[in-house]
């Protein structure tokens, strides 16, 4: 009775005979074993045909769900290990300044009693206060006013720099902390109209142009955040 029902179906349809042996049960099948389909390209289903028997070719709606493969675990998180704190940057904390009158003769480098005795009070300063060689910096600055040529003030104010510079260590400042920088006539304190009125009196000029003449330490160490 079933393979009369199968004959007469491929017999309906046109098609070749159907296949005795149920090779995709539920299906109809061809003579040479292929699944009978109809001029739209779909599967014929016998009458003993359920979805538990649905191939993939022909019901791909009716397999069985796959599971979906699980996630892969998540990669442990980096943490980034915090950034080190960057050193404090020295900052200016003090300057002293020094009448190079105080310090030198007219027109000289060489320290006078009076200057040494003012240096040894700069170094008492510094020494009392144990700043850190590492952290700190000692900048000494020699000015000289804008009489005479520029290039002999230059000169001038780089050896009196020196010489001081020489004494405080000789006093127990250490000498990594210290530079010695000769500036000129190039940063004088007073103005050009400030002594114009005295240009034909020398005495009064040189007395007018005092200020500029002189020897600057500037402290420069690091300020802890």
């Amino acid at each position: 009775m079933h393979k009369m029902t199968r004959s007469i179906l491929a017999a309906a349809l046109g098609f070749a005979a159907v296949s005795a042996f149920a090779a995709h049960d539920g299906y109809a099948d061809s003579s040479n074993g292929t699944v009978v389909r109809s001029n739209y390209g779909l599967c014929w289903h016998t009458n003993g045909f359920t979805p538990e028997k649905a191939i993939a070719e022909c019901d791909p709606s009716l397999m069985p769900k796959q599971a979906a493969a699980a996630p892969a675990p998540a990669a442990p998180a980096v943490v980034a290990a915090p950034a080190a704190p960057a050193p404090a940057a020295p900052k200016k904390v003090e300057t002293i300044t020094l009448n190079a009158s105080s310090l030198f003769d007219t027109n000289k480098s060489v320290l006078k009693p009076e200057g040494k005795e003012a240096l040894d009070s700069v170094a008492k300063v510094l020494l009392e206060r144990k700043y850190d060689p590492a952290k700190t910096k000692i900048e000494i600055d020699g000015h000289a006013d804008r009489m005479g040529k520029a290039d002999h003030n230059l000169k001038l104010s780089q050896e009196r720099a020196d010489a001081t510079q020489v004494y405080l260590v000789s006093k127990g400042v250490p000498a990594s902390m210290i530079t010695a920088v000769g500036k000129g006539s190039t940063q004088p304190i007073t103005k050009p109209e400030d002594c114009k009125k005295f240009a034909k009196k020398k005495a009064k000029l040189i007395s007018c142009y005092a200020p500029d003449r002189r020897v600057e330490v500037s402290i420069y160490a690091a300020v802890e955040q």
